[in-house]
């Protein structure tokens, strides 16, 4: 019965995947779509569904056993109101000229009011029925918006992503039924019984041996000048031992910066692209000081495959929803392993609707981070 309540279908057209999806009673529908779709008019085909829904532009989607890789397909997926109890949509606007203070101020408002309305504590410590679902606009630091969402509270488990797009980063506004465009947008939602959420993360990396890289100086938080008190594409190139000609999306996506705070744990901060000049410009916040050891990427299957069979063994899943780097993807690429990796989802969880999408960056419990997948699985019992 369980196939029935949730369903996740791909296809060329939004009314082509509308049609699939928009049966059983939908209590909430979740969208990605290519580069090549207009926002406006995918939007403009949902509502007339009332039917509460988040959505953003992609890299790249997953559904099924296969990853959608072209700009024009969409993907969505329905949970029906058999599964959803309660839910609140609302958005927080990103536009790249407010401040962070103003951004993070009305997401912890809107937090606090979402959870009212749904009669959620967001202090209460045992919440395994409830989450929020965030997808931001792309282009402007998710931070604030993450950090407003935990100073509401820091109990109730949050994840998502930055909304994605190409490798040329066009701007890849997010649309949901209570607003669109440079927005950071949630869905708060209530499980009825017997369902339950779970959540894990998950990246595919190496150190380098004693190769590390301090932030000497920055332009903004998202913005290096320097590395060890050189230019910062100088310092990351002699680090990797490559001429600056060869700076490509496919050496940010392998060779990337993160902190091992020593707990196994490793805390992904990946380069977007370098500026006109010999800065790096990095997908989420760098503090000044920070102390970067320099990762290479692996293989993606085994610690993805080996991550899911643990988390989800035993448990009756119902739905999946992945939200998985950009640079995950071109890393997949350069290794071979794209139609590999999405076989495994199918292999791990056959038959059971899957979705997902191709961020900027990811998101989980009120953390910014890179070049991992973060997923959300739905469970019964």
């Amino acid at each position: 019965m369980e196939k029935n309540c949730i369903i996740s279908y791909g296809a060329k057209t939004i009314e082509e995947v509308l049609s699939a999806i928009k049966v059983n009673n939908p209590g909430f529908m979740i969208f990605f779509y290519g580069a090549g779709n207009d926002y406006k008019k995918i939007e403009e085909k949902i509502k007339p569904l009332h039917v509460p829904f988040i959505g953003c532009m992609d890299a790249g989607r997953l559904v099924s056993g296969e990853y959608l890789l072209d700009e024009t397909t969409v993907v969505g997926m329905s949970i029906s109101k058999e599964i959803i109890s309660m839910i609140v949509i609302d958005t927080v606007d990103l536009s790249p000229s407010r401040s962070r203070d103003d951004i993070r101020a009305e997401s912890r408002m809107k937090f606090q009011e979402a959870a009212q309305r749904i009669h959620i504590d967001l202090n209460n410590p045992d919440m395994e029925k409830d989450v929020a679902i965030n997808l931001a606009f792309g282009l402007n630091s998710a931070t604030p918006f993450l950090e407003g969402q935990s100073e509401a509270g820091l109990m109730l488990q949050t994840i998502g992503g930055s909304s994605g797009g190409k490798t040329d980063f066009i701007e890849t506004n997010v649309i949901s039924s209570s607003g669109s465009g440079h927005v950071g947008a949630f869905a708060m939602i209530h499980l009825n019984d017997p369902y339950k959420f779970i959540m894990d993360r998950v990246s595919s990396f190496t150190s380098y041996e004693e190769k590390t890289l301090k932030v000497t100086k920055l332009a903004d938080p998202r913005h290096i000048l320097e590395l060890n008190g050189k230019p910062a594409t100088n310092a990351y190139c002699e680090a990797l031992g490559i001429p600056l000609s060869e700076l490509t999306p496919e050496i940010f996506a392998n060779n990337t910066l993160g902190i091992d705070p020593g707990d196994g744990e490793r805390l992904i901060t990946s380069i977007m692209k370098k500026d006109d000049k010999t800065g790096l410009l990095t997908y989420n916040d760098v503090i000044p000081g920070t102390q970067f050891k320099l990762y290479r990427t692996i293989s993606q299957y085994d610690e993805r495959s080996r991550s899911i069979s643990d988390v989800l063994k035993n448990k009756k899943v119902v739905g999946y929803i992945s939200f998985d780097c950009i640079l995950c993807y071109i890393a997949r690429n350069s290794l071979n392993e794209v139609k590999e990796i999405a076989a495994m989802y199918e292999k791990l969880l056959p038959g059971i609707p899957k979705i997902g999408f191709g961020t900027f960056s990811e998101n989980i419990c009120g953390a910014n981070i890179n070049q991992t997948e973060t997923y959300l699985a739905i469970i019964k019992g």
